[in-house]
């Protein structure tokens, strides 16, 4: 199972604008750029509400369950082929406030040098050198945000699409346990990355105001699936010849905030004649436990909920069957289902076109 949080706040914070303000730009950066001699750094912090996600954690029960958040790329710059990203929790507090990076110039929220537009990150600096509070870190002058150093999260790109979808799920562990407080988390690029003479270009992601559908968001994922057969008989032969998969159910519309059942139905492709008052393409058979679901924005190729171990396709004595939560994705959407089945260690996937929107 997938579902998606939306961002509270957020906003990027940046070397040469100390005291400024970026909390309603429409973008966030991470980077590192020289211009001549003089170097600017970006970093973005990010705070989602953690009440509602530890809500739905604490309805998964004791099953594993993962965390990781999601930033979609704008028009990045210069950025080098590899190169690695790091996301914390931010130890101290801090308001986002109203400004831009280029039309509204304001000082009333988090910047650079100040959490809240008045108070700074780091008030016990002695002689340019920051003293940190145990268990966390920082610049040199503790500027530029503070974090904890327990757990955490990176991801590593080389010569690939600069989204984000970073596993995060140890320091959600921390938040939803209650032994580190939420305030956000700081994405950056490594103190030494930061410190060296090279050109790291600037990594630009769409921030919660954005008027596109790809405001940073928080993903969980957790395995749902349950596999009990009852009475039924498992299909034969291969899903490239040997048998029909069917979404029973699946409408062409459903309603905002539903959490859906799609049923799956295997068939024989070509049933034997028998003697009997049954019509045999209506004998619905299971599928392999090695059966996965993946859901695709129609429009863009978009993968939001792909295959893997949390898209197993369950089955109990009726048929095969998934749930989807369909209440955290954009409205006026068509979404596309792929069916994959693993057989033998071969893979066979179903792109019949199963398509619905939701409204």
């Amino acid at each position: 199972m997938h579902k998606f949080f939306t961002s509270s706040f957020d906003a990027s914070i940046y070397l040469q604008q100390p005291e400024q303000n970026a909390g309603r730009d429409e973008i966030l950066e991470v980077g590192k750029l020289y211009y001549g001699s003089s170097k600017d750094i970006a970093r973005t912090l990010i705070k989602f509400d953690t009440g509602s996600i530890k809500s739905e954690i604490t309805s998964i029960g004791t099953g594993s369950w993962q965390t990781y958040l999601v930033l979609r790329s704008a028009n990045s710059e210069e950025i080098p082929l590899e190169y690695s990203i790091f996301a914390n929790a931010v130890s101290q507090s801090w308001t986002m406030g109203t400004g831009t990076k280029f039309d509204n110039i304001t000082s009333n929220g988090v910047s650079w040098k100040y959490r809240n537009g008045e108070a700074t990150w780091q008030d016990n600096v002695t002689a340019g050198t920051a003293v940190f509070v145990a268990g966390t870190t920082g610049s040199a002058n503790a500027e530029g945000g503070t974090w904890f150093i327990t757990g955490s999260a990176t991801q590593s790109f080389s010569n690939e699409p600069d989204d984000v979808r970073m596993n995060v799920t140890n320091i959600m562990h921390q938040w939803t346990s209650g032994s580190l407080k939420n305030n956000g988390f700081i994405v950056r690029h490594s103190i030494d990355v930061e410190n060296d003479t090279l050109d790291y270009g600037v990594v630009k992601f769409f921030s919660k105001e954005t008027n596109t559908i790809y405001e940073p968001k928080l993903e969980l994922v957790w395995d749902d699936s349950s596999f009990v057969t009852g009475s039924l008989t498992p299909v034969t032969g291969s899903a490239e010849d040997g048998y029909k998969v069917v979404l029973i159910n699946l409408k062409n519309e459903y309603p905002q905030n539903q959490k859906v059942k799609i049923r799956v139905k295997g068939r024989d492709m070509y049933p034997l004649k028998l003697f009997g008052t049954t019509f045999e393409y209506d004998q619905v058979k299971y599928l392999p436990s090695t059966t996965y679901y993946e859901l695709e924005d129609y429009k863009t190729g978009e993968i939001i909920f792909p295959f893997g171990d949390f898209t197993k396709v369950s089955c109990d004595s009726t048929s095969n069957y998934f749930v989807m939560d369909l209440s955290t994705l954009p409205l006026n959407r068509t979404y596309k289902l792929t069916i994959k089945i693993i057989e033998s260690g071969i893979s066979t996937v179903i792109d019949d076109k199963f398509i619905f929107e939701i409204i």
